[in-house]
């Protein structure tokens, strides 16, 4: 009986374990334009969210939603379509002075991340700009390179 008890409570373990994790993937909400991304588009996704996890989400959250009126959100975010050119040289470089996402007005800095490289940079691009409501597509290394080089 003590057996049968113990493999219960283990099962019960894993599996709200494992709905925890789906919790977490559902709150991504990846969109549409991932099926039709090529492998190396599909790569990006995923090291992006990687980089993510370990690089913005303290500040951005994981769920992209920011922090109040301090962090901006990621999620369904009109800045990030707005401003796709100057996303790399943010990502990269920091930013200073108040931006407008979503009606909102925020003005706390963003820390620089000098040591990504340009592919890390697109790797998360990739994924912020796909996922959370947004739609912006993949990013090139390319693409970095372009804006990184463009005075701010």
């Amino acid at each position: 009986m003590k057996k049968q008890l113990f493999i219960l409570a283990v099962i019960l373990s894993i599996t709200s374990g494992c709905s925890d994790n789906k919790k977490a993937v559902e709150n991504e909400v990846p969109n549409n334009t991932l099926s039709d991304f090529d492998h190396k588009e599909t790569q990006y996704y995923s090291n992006g969210r990687r980089l993510y996890k370990s690089i913005c989400q303290n500040c951005h959250m994981e769920n992209g939603e920011g922090l109040g009126r301090l962090i901006p959100p990621l999620a369904k975010s009109d800045f990030l379509t707005k401003n796709r050119a100057d996303l790399p040289r943010i990502l990269k470089y920091g930013l200073h002075g108040p931006i407008t996402v979503n009606g909102i007005e925020y003005n706390q800095p963003m820390p620089a991340n000098p040591k990504l490289t340009d592919i890390e940079v697109a790797e998360i691009l990739t994924y912020i700009g796909n996922t959370w409501g947004n739609g912006i597509g993949s990013f090139t290394t390319e693409e970095v390179i372009t804006s990184l080089s463009e005075k701010e």
